[in-house]
């Protein structure tokens, strides 16, 4: 009876272990447990697992409250019953320690019968080496030292297998408290242990590897990585635990990479491939990337491990023979095989593309360069070539190539040219580059270069060898010409040079026959209204085409004798008109465009001179000259002179489409020009361009330093002038004003022009307060851009758009709103919260994952899109009222 009496407390103890260590219960163990609920009256306990001891202690004062059953056949079979569906070994040994009592678990573990074992020693199947522990433990129970131990051993089975087993023990004393033997549970954790080694091999491989190793989460938190990954990133493990891997991002990657490469992983589970990041120090280099995802057992994603090795080394040498594969050793422009290879990429690209994408090529050959190494030797004549290699492939476009043959051969391959007329400006620079003095020894060399251009696609298909012949051919020609110039090959140039004869040869009648007018077109004071002066705007009166604007025919000119003729027309006509309107009683001040070839002109200082004193009543303040800011680069220190001598008798220049070229604060030191007249392109679109809004504030920022008078061209709504306005421009000219008109329409349109309300209210805003004009602008270019592209996606997959960033940037500069804002600022903020609401929800609605648009997606865009407009809206009104 005392037997089946400590059975049945262990019954209880070892059912809710084992229920508690067995993760999944079958049919049978849950009608074990059920049986066992039914016996003690209460249901069956599903709480996470406590110590085992813990288990053994609440268990025995459950039993002294519930009494066993008086029936001990009862007892027993129950007591047998469950014991025997336990996964561990339940045991009962005397005072000896020979086993008294084993349920069949013992025969699973040590693959011998319960019959076979009873009666032998506990330490029998204990292994050699851990027996004498063993027995330490099992005299300390047996003697009363200790009340109970817990402990693992290895045990032998009978086929000689070895078994890690957890053992719990417990003292089993009689009613005098006297130790009558022990009684426990055997648990076999031979896989756990394994699992354990296997888990510290892992982590000394992952500490110890030489490649750097990054575990996140799969939220793509930074969870681990090892000391490889600190030594190749310069990151410590602490500073990058929690954090995204984007930190190493450089940037040279777009997102449309990093997409491709997680619907990689998402797809296949893994991807590699090579990947630029930065280091802690800001250094880039460049890595081998295997990215792993890893699955829980139930399928879930759970990790991703990433593993790199740095190839910063190899790539640069790779990098480095395929530098010198492909490019001149001395002036590291592309070689002759680069150079077929980028010539039959760009004509591909021709052949597919079709109008628009042509290929100019340009043959240059220095003249008389063996003089050169003749008189300065050929360490000079290689100082010389690198010189004029370095000039050439700073005039050409990034997208260009520039190669040298050998010996002193150039080649230009210009891509994505319309025709070869807009190939010859690119050629004509190259010479003018090249015919530069060079200090060689201390001396300044002069050389000169002949060029020969042709063009693809012609009449009749050509390959990229025959098109490099056709160049060199025309540049035969140029040098037979005279050299120091260029010269074309191909039909179609031919042709194209015999109608610019004929249209030139008209516009020569022309001008005899008095066919050119000019039209005026006002320039205004935003703030006053006033007129301030007009811009002098040739037209062509066509006998049969009618009134042709300059772009028609200028281009034509370029660079003909016939343009001075005709630009000397054009400044005479304009102080002839002066006189007329002075006859009229007004006094009205005129701007008149000068090309590149009046300003190279010895002699214009003294023509100018002539035409004022032909002209007394008219004041040299009131005639001003524009000249391109291309233009006025191409000669600096003659330009800047001309300005100053033209200044000394009262005329003033102004740069015309300034930020077009090369503009710099250099530049506009170095000319002093009074006038900056500002590009239409930047202005029409500042509107809903934040970039051309960027421009135009750095332009009116530099034009104050330097104390310049700038023009805005381009204003064709009455919006462009208040925003002009509102960035402190007072200047402003555009078809929103006026278009060109004859001189007799100028005084009628100057009695009837009134400058509208809108503009006449509005002043400049302070500093801080053109951060809302920038967020107004943005947010617009934000609106314009979903529109546009049709994407119905994007704004479920952008974060906060920039236009909001700016305006609470603005609303931290502006705690303190004027009175009459209040209302403006809070439809503003109201807009605001609108706005980000319907973002989040159409984030919320997105689809099942990148591959597309959902139908949630979709409908909530559309009421995010009108969020949008009326947060654009909401900031034009508080604009509006913020300075009125």
């Amino acid at each position: 009876m005392s037997l089946f009496l400590d059975l049945h407390q262990f019954l209880c103890v070892n059912f809710r272990i084992a229920w508690r260590l067995s993760s999944v219960h079958s049919p049978r163990q849950r009608r074990i447990q059920r049986r066992a609920s039914r016996h003690w009256n209460r249901p069956p306990v599903r709480t996470p697992c406590m110590p085992l001891d813990t288990f053994l202690r609440h268990d025995c004062a459950l039993l002294a409250a519930h009494p066993a059953p008086d029936s001990a056949l009862t007892q027993e079979s129950n007591a047998t019953s469950i014991l025997d569906e336990l996964r561990q070994v339940v045991f009962q040994t005397d005072r000896a320690g020979r086993w008294t009592f084993l349920n069949r678990a013992w025969e699973a573990l040590t693959s011998c019968s319960v019959a076979t074992a009873l009666g032998d020693s506990c330490l029998a199947y204990v292994h050699p080496d851990d027996r004498a522990t063993e027995q330490d433990q099992l005299d300390q129970l047996l003697l009363g030292q200790r009340d109970c131990c817990r402990h693992e051993v290895r045990y032998l089975r009978a086929d000689g297998q070895v078994r890690w087993v957890d053992v719990f023990a417990r003292a089993r004393r009689d009613v005098h408290g006297v130790v009558t033997g022990t009684v426990g549970t055997l648990f076999d954790v031979t896989e756990r242990k394994r699992a354990c080694e296997q888990g510290r091999l892992a982590a000394g491989v992952f500490a110890s590897a030489g490649e750097g190793i990054v575990v996140t989460s799969a939220d793509g938190r930074i969870v681990d990585v090892n000391q490889a990954f600190e030594a190749i990133t310069g990151y410590a493990r602490a500073e990058v635990l929690g954090k995204n891997p984007s930190l190493l991002s450089s940037g040279r990657q777009g997102k449309e990479f990093y997409a491709d490469m997680w619907r990689r992983i998402a797809q296949a589970g893994s991807w590699s491939g090579e990947v630029w990041n930065r280091r802690k120090s800001g250094e880039l280099y460049v890595e081998r990337l295997t990215i792993t995802a890893i699955r829980d057992e139930d399928g879930q994603l759970s990790h991703h491990v990433g593993v790199f090795a740095d190839i910063t080394r190899q790539k640069r040498q790779a990098e480095h023979l395929e530098h010198i594969a492909h490019y001149d050793p001395l002036t590291g422009l592309a070689n002759r095989r680069l150079l077929a290879d980028r010539l039959q990429q760009a004509m591909g690209r021709a052949r597919r593309n079709g109008a628009g994408a042509g290929v100019g090529v340009a043959s240059l050959d220095l003249d008389d360069f063996k003089r050169i190494n003749e008189l300065h030797g050929h360490e000079c004549g290689d100082e010389l070539l690198v010189t004029l290699a370095r000039r050439i492939q700073e005039v050409v476009r990034d997208r260009d190539t520039v190669c040298r043959l050998g010996g002193d051969e150039f080649v230009a391959v210009f891509d994505g040219v319309d025709s070869l007329a807009a190939c010859q400006p690119m050629v004509a620079r190259l010479l003018r580059a090249i015919a530069e003095p060079v200090n060689l020894g201390g001396a300044p060399v002069c050389v000169s270069a002949s060029a020969g251009l042709a063009f693809y696609p012609q009449s009749e298909d050509v390959d990229a060898d025959q098109l490099i012949r056709q160049a060199d051919q025309a540049m035969f020609d140029a040098k037979m010409g005279g050299k120091n110039r260029f010269f074309t090959f191909d039909t179609q140039g031919y042709r194209v040079m015999i109608e610019r004869a004929e249209e030139i040869d008209a516009l020569e009648r022309a001008i005899a026959g008095q066919e050119f007018t000019l039209h005026y077109q006002p320039i205004v004071h935003l703030k006053t209204g006033q007129l301030n002066s007009v811009e002098a705007l040739v037209r062509w009166n066509h006998p049969t085409r009618g009134c042709l604007a300059p772009g028609s025919f200028l281009p034509t000119l370029e660079g003909h004798p016939l343009m001075l003729v005709l630009e000397n027309w054009i400044l005479a006509e304009a102080f002839r008109q002066h006189e007329r309107w002075l006859d009229d009683g007004l006094d009205i001040a005129i701007s008149v465009n000068m090309s590149g070839a009046q300003l190279r002109r010895k002699d214009l200082v003294q023509h100018v001179r002539g035409l004022l004193a032909a002209h007394p009543r008219v004041s040299p303040r009131r005639i001003k000259l524009e000249v391109l800011e291309s233009s006025a680069l191409d000669d600096m220190g003659h330009v800047s002179n001309l300005i100053r001598q033209c200044a000394e008798i009262g005329i003033g220049f102004a740069l015309d489409d300034f930020g077009t070229g090369y503009s710099s604060l250099r530049y506009l030191k170095q000319l002093p020009a009074r006038r900056i007249k500002i590009d239409q392109g930047f202005v029409r679109d500042m509107l809903q361009d934040p970039d051309d809004l960027a421009i135009l504030e750095g332009v009116l920022g530099m034009a104050a330093a330097f104390k310049r008078e700038v023009v805005a061209e381009g204003v064709e709504t009455e919006e462009h002038a208040v925003m002009l306005v509102q960035l402190g421009c007072m200047l402003a000219q555009g078809y929103g004003i006026a278009r060109p008109m004859p001189a007799p329409a100028v005084a009628p349109w100057l009695a009837s022009w009134r400058l509208p309300p809108s503009v006449a209210s509005c002043v400049p805003l302070d500093r801080d307060d053109t951060l809302l004009l920038k967020a107004l602008v943005e947010q617009r270019a934000w609106h314009a851009g979903l529109t546009a592209a049709g994407d119905e996606q994007r704004c479920c997959r952008a974060g906060i758009p920039n236009g909001i960033q700016t305006f609470n940037e603005w609303l931290d500069l502006n705690s303190a709103k004027p009175e009459r804002c209040r209302q403006a600022l809070s439809s503003a903020l109201a807009c605001r919260d609108a706005f980000l609401a319907q973002l989040g929800a159409c984030a919320g609605a997105a689809g099942d994952g990148p591959g597309g648009a959902s139908t949630g997606a979709l409908a909530a865009t559309r009421p995010c899109q009108a969020a949008s407009q009326a947060f654009a809206a909401a900031l034009k009104e508080l604009l509006d009222a913020w300075k009125r």
